[in-house]
């Protein structure tokens, strides 16, 4: 399977300024991403998408591919998969070559492992019958039996039949972590989507699940890959 890594690193970011290029460990956030792309080689080729001149510096010497973002893509309201589309084309006449399958690798989930990559593509291709794959990991205190909306100051239970049970009686539920979305290039180029149904559930342990949207998030990334075994 001819798989092609999209690494997008747009560089306005209004939760995290500057997110991708900030150092932990003396390496840029973006670089955890690189490093373990670089691993796979069920990965045909990698290519960053930025509109970063820092990362675009960064990017220079390693074995990726830049493609640089113009700005009509990479504003707040761009939506990613233009970009996806646009960088699919990119490679495809770089390289001559089309690939089977696109892998979405966002740098601001830089806890996930070779193995979990080239899992997710042997799922995929063992499964004919599905054109997306997307990790998950298994909700925790985030249940959606502990949520509620509300009106007029009135608490709504999301799940009013599991809002009393004990954490170990709900029934498991998921949630994306953003690590890996892995698609079939026919079908994303034909439905103009990343995430296509039915999706095939490529589960992750919970201790490889970090998204980082917020300066928490980025306390936490630091704390860990600081002291991560080398």
């Amino acid at each position: 399977m001819q798989v092609l890594a999209i690494i997008p690193a747009r560089k306005g970011s209004k939760g995290v300024p500057g997110k991708n290029t900030q150092l932990i460990a003396g390496k840029p956030l973006i670089g955890y991403t690189v490093d373990v792309a670089l691993q796979c080689p069920a990965l045909t080729n990698i290519v960053i998408s930025t509109d970063d001149e820092a990362i675009w510096q960064y990017a220079e010497g390693l074995n990726v591919t830049v493609h640089k973002r113009p700005a009509s893509l990479a504003t707040d309201a761009s939506p990613v998969v233009l970009t996806i589309i646009e960088v699919i084309h990119f490679a495809e006449k770089l390289f001559n070559t089309q690939y089977d399958a696109v892998m979405i690798l966002q740098p601001t989930a830089p806890l996930r492992e070779p193995f979990h990559i080239n899992e997710a593509i042997q799922m995929l291709q063992n499964s004919p019958a599905y054109d997306c794959l997307i990790s998950v990991v298994q909700a925790g205190d985030l249940h959606p039996a502990r949520m509620y909306t509300i009106d007029g100051g009135t608490l709504h239970s999301l799940q009013p039949e599991n809002e009393h049970l004990n954490r170990q009686q709900l029934p498991p539920v998921y949630s994306r972590n953003g690590s890996i979305y892995l698609t079939r290039r026919n079908a994303l180029l034909a439905n103009k989507k990343i995430m296509l149904s039915p999706a095939l559930a490529y589960i992750m342990d919970a201790k490889y699940h970090l998204n980082i949207d917020e300066p928490r998030d980025m306390l936490l990334a630091k704390a860990i890959l600081e002291n991560k075994p080398a």
